[in-house]
C-alpha cells in the first residue's frame, strides 16, 4: 500500500512529466504537492514505487529516462534565451511606471526550447496598471518584440503573461490553483524596484497550500 509521501511524490513527478521535466531530489522536495516534510527527513525517506524511477539524481516516471538528456539540452538553450530575456526586459525600464519584470513559464525553470517565446509578468506603479499596459504594448509593437495572436513565429517574442498593480499583488482566489502556484514559485525576477518581489511573495503565500515545502 502506498504511503501518503509516495502518493505525493508520484503526483509531483507526474505533474512535472506534463512538461517533460525530470526532477532533482531538491526540486522534488521543493515542489512536492500538498505534503509538508523537512528536507533532511525527505532525503532519508523511502518512497520507492514501480511507477517511479531514479537515475543520475533525477526522478521521472518509469520508462522516461530519455527526459534527462532532453532536460540538459533545454538547460543550455534556456541559458541563452534568459540572457535575451534580461536584455529585452532592461529596455522596459524606459517605461517609468513599470516597477518589476519577471520571467515565468518553462523558461524560468530552464526548460525552454529554441522556438519558445518569453513569458513576462509585469508589475506597475499604483494606479497606473492600464496606462502601463498600453505603453508596454505600444513599445513592444514598435520594436516588433511582442507575441501577436495567430502568429506562427514566436521565437524570443515577448508574451505579456500577466500585469499587476503594486498595491494589488495577490492573485485572485479564482486563479489560485496548482498551475498558478508553480508559476509564482518558478518566477525569475529580471529586474525589480522597491523590493517588489518580496512583497509579491508575501501577498501570495497561498502557494504553500499546494507547495508547502517551497521557499522563495
Amino acid at each position: 500500500m502506498r504511503t501518503k509521501l509516495t502518493k505525493a511524490v508520484l503526483k509531483t513527478v507526474a505533474y512535472a512529466d506534463i512538461f517533460a521535466y525530470p526532477l532533482t531530489t531538491q526540486q522534488l522536495h521543493q515542489f512536492l504537492i500538498e505534503h509538508q516534510i523537512a528536507y533532511k527527513i525527505f532525503q532519508k525517506a523511502n518512497f520507492k514505487d514501480g511507477c517511479l524511477q531514479e537515475k543520475n539524481g533525477f526522478y521521472f516516471l518509469k520508462g522516461k529516462s530519455s527526459l534527462i538528456s532532453l532536460r540538459k539540452q533545454k538547460e543550455k538553450t534556456s541559458e541563452e534565451k534568459i540572457v535575451k530575456a534580461k536584455r529585452k526586459a532592461n529596455w522596459l525600464k524606459m517605461i517609468p511606471f513599470i516597477k518589476m519584470v519577471g520571467l515565468t513559464g518553462n523558461l524560468a525553470m530552464k526548460n525552454g526550447q529554441k522556438q519558445d517565446d518569453l513569458d513576462f509578468l509585469i508589475v506597475s506603479k499604483a494606479g497606473c496598471l492600464w496606462l502601463t499596459r498600453l505603453l508596454t504594448v505600444l513599445f513592444l509593437d514598435f520594436l516588433n518584440w511582442r507575441r501577436l495572436p495567430n502568429k506562427k513565429n514566436i521565437k524570443d517574442k515577448i508574451c505579456l503573461n500577466m500585469f499587476l498593480d503594486e498595491k494589488h499583488l495577490a492573485i485572485p482566489k479564482a486563479d489560485q490553483n496548482l498551475f498558478t502556484a508553480h508559476e509564482i514559485a518558478q518566477l525569475k525576477p529580471l529586474w525589480i524596484k522597491d523590493n517588489l518581489y518580496q512583497k509579491f511573495i508575501k501577498q501570495n503565500l497561498w502557494v504553500k497550500k499546494f507547495l508547502p515545502n517551497w521557499n522563495a
